[in-house]
């Protein structure tokens, strides 16, 4: 039976060459995907526009090369939120890291509200017609990984369907009063298109203008039959998970919405 052992490793944010990473990392069993959420490698976005691009990169740079020693080290996959640079700009994407390499995935749909505008901050295109998130293979299962707010967009998830994609890992920054909007998305995402979802989302809070910002946590995994197998709380802590792609693609069969079950 194929099987995926993951890890979401819901924090506030997690400093360069962290020991309490690092002793974590230490008790994990080879070929283990530990996911990380969005904005924990490095400031938040609100923050980040204080700091020098120099400065940013540099601290991302640590970041990469301290995951890096780790996955090669234990033999450990690394799904993570980084901070890029290309002609003088910053990109946001998703690193893959795994013992032999790493890939990234380039966020295609930016926020762009006023509160919260990072279309005007990074330099991520923002094309009209999406292209399929990044895709790879783990554990006997066809995986996605995408950022949080991409879960809106109709596009991105008819080209995962499309692709037969068991799961989806999905790091996040969710905050305000959004988390029972957020739960009923990722159960209704799941179970629409036959996959299983693993949303890890920060925890902590940021100043932002006179205001508070708190980030709930409420990292979860939603399986094909719109149902939350199982959740974290609000504060800083860790979900372990075994899943079965014989569980997920049964399920996904049962209800009929998708159609791809390649391997």
């Amino acid at each position: 039976m194929s099987a995926l052992r993951i890890e979401i490793y819901q924090q506030h944010s997690i400093a360069p060459d962290d020991s309490r990473l690092a002793l974590f990392c230490r008790r994990l069993a080879p070929g283990t995907l530990v996911v990380l959420p969005e904005y924990t490698l490095s400031a938040f976005f609100t923050d980040l526009r204080g700091l020098s691009s120099k400065q940013i990169l540099l601290d991302q740079s640590r970041q990469l090369e301290s995951l890096e020693s780790l996955s090669q080290r234990y033999a450990l996959h690394f799904i993570a939120p980084i901070i890029t640079a290309g002609k003088k700009r910053l990109y946001k994407q998703i690193a893959h890291i795994t013992p032999e390499s790493s890939f990234y995935y380039m966020q295609q749909r930016l926020i762009g509200y006023e509160h919260w505008n990072e279309v005007e901050y990074f330099a991520n295109p923002q094309p009209k017609r999406l292209s399929t998130p990044a895709i790879f293979r783990l554990g006997g299962c066809k995986i996605a990984m995408m950022f949080g707010f991409e879960i809106h967009f109709d596009e991105l998830w008819c080209k995962l369907r499309a692709q037969g994609v068991d799961i989806v890992i999905m790091p996040c920054a969710n905050t305000f009063d959004s988390a029972a909007r957020w739960r009923e998305l990722c159960k209704m995402r799941a179970f629409l298109n036959g996959c299983a979802i693993v949303r890890a989302n920060r925890v902590g809070e940021v100043q932002v203008d006179g205001h508070t910002w708190r980030f709930y946590g409420d990292s979860l995994i939603a399986m094909p039959n719109g149902e939350i197998l199982d959740h974290l709380g609000d504060t800083q802590e860790r979900l372990s998970i075994t899943l079965h792609r014989e569980q997920i693609t049964q399920m996904a069969r049962e209800w009929g919405f998708r159609e791809v079950f390649d391997i």
